[in-house]
Parts: C-alpha cells; sequence; structure tokens
C-alpha cells in the first residue's frame, strides 16, 4: 500500500494512520466483543444469514444444470453489487428508511414516501489485501490488552481500495460519476462525494458489504 493511499484513508473522517501502540490507546473504548474477532479473523464457523434466509425464501430453485460450481477464489475484476431500498419525503427528499433489497419491508404501502432502490458495486479483497487492511487497521484496546481491528479505519480502507461505481444521481437526475486513479483508488474529488453521503445510506451499504466478504 503506498503512502499516497495511506494519506487518503487517514483523511476520511479525520482518522489517524497506523501508528505505535501508545498512541493508539483508547481510555474510553468499548469493550471487546465478538464482532471484534471476526473482524480481524479469528472465527471457527461463518455464515450470511442474510442471504442464506433469501436465498431459502426464493419459489424456484436454480436447474440443475445450472448450478454453479463453488468460487474459492478472488476473481479481482469482477464486481460485486450492494443494493439497497431507500424510502425519501416527498416533500424535501430526505431519507427515512434504508434496507438491503431484499430484506426490508413492503414498500408499496407507503404511497406517500418516494420509493428509490440504489446499487453501488466494489470488488471484493482478497486474504492479502484484508490481511494488510487488518494490520493497518489495528489499534491497541487497554481494556482487551490486545491489538483490534477498528471498524471504522477497515471500512475506508474498503471504500479507498473497492468502491468501484454506483447509481447515486444529483437532485437533477445526472449519475455522480466515480473516478480512481491509476492505482485503482478513488481519486481525492471522489472520496469527498463519497464522504459528503447520507451517513445511514453508507452504514447500511458497508455492513451489507461486510456481511458479504466475512460473513458476519
Amino acid at each position: 500500500m503506498t503512502a499516497k493511499k495511506t494519506d487518503k484513508v487517514k483523511k476520511m473522517e479525520g482518522l489517524q494512520g497506523s501508528q505505535g501502540v501508545e498512541d493508539q490507546e483508547i481510555k474510553d473504548a468499548p469493550p471487546a466483543d465478538e464482532d471484534d474477532a471476526k473482524r480481524s479473523g479469528e472465527k471457527e464457523q461463518a455464515a450470511n444469514s442474510d442471504v442464506i434466509a433469501m436465498e431459502q425464501e426464493k419459489g424456484e430453485d436454480v436447474p440443475e444444470d445450472k448450478v454453479a460450481a463453488p468460487s474459492f477464489f478472488v476473481d479481482r475484476e469482477e464486481n460485486h453489487r450492494v443494493e439497497v431500498d431507500i424510502l425519501t419525503k416527498k416533500e424535501n427528499g430526505r431519507v427515512v428508511s434504508v434496507a438491503r433489497t431484499g430484506i426490508g419491508m413492503n414498500y408499496k404501502q407507503f404511497d406517500r414516501l418516494l420509493y428509490s432502490q440504489v446499487w453501488f458495486e466494489f470488488t471484493m479483497p482478497d486474504y492479502d489485501a484484508m490481511a494488510n487492511y487488518r494490520q493497518k487497521s489495528a489499534i491497541y484496546r487497554r481494556e482487551a490488552e490486545a491489538m483490534l481491528v477498528d471498524k471504522i479505519q477497515l471500512r475506508n480502507y474498503l471504500l479507498v481500495w473497492h468502491l468501484k461505481d454506483w447509481s447515486l444521481q444529483d437532485k437533477d437526475g445526472k449519475k455522480v460519476e466515480l473516478e480512481h486513479d491509476e492505482d485503482g483508488s478513488l481519486t481525492e474529488d471522489s472520496i469527498e462525494k463519497v464522504y459528503a453521503m447520507q451517513s445511514t445510506i453508507l452504514d447500511i451499504v458497508l455492513t451489507v458489504f461486510e456481511k458479504d466478504l466475512l460473513l458476519t
């Protein structure tokens, strides 16, 4: 990972980069939990319960001749799409509901609100990339007496390196384009666009992507 890219991640949400243990001590940090361990890769079992539930609820099974072989390796050129359903107020466009497509409510009943579906496309990091992000996102948690992966910092690495496209539009209905540097990372201008998003939308999108990626 280049120094330039690390600087980009540092700028997102004002977070510090990898520093010495003394600088990373957080006195009031919440206690370490099961999610901390999973985020660090320490797990004996993993499952994406949302996807399993959605697959089980499908009316028709995949024909036997269409069943894909198990995919055990990351295709760095293939994009993974995250779709979310959004409800906004008609008079001012304010977001009032965000949910992963397929697990939310029946939006047809809310005729006084505007329903939209938006998508975000990411590339999937392989083990080498995730190990790098985990190492650079690690902070010392005094109460746990251990180095643990900081969730927000890890998500910033996923955004800068792996967010490739989205369907978001401006107020005039024009698609907001994302641009990337030669190394595949978001440009500074595109990072500013991402940072200007409604926080809840990005929280949901990254939670879904993290579930699909880490099977949490």
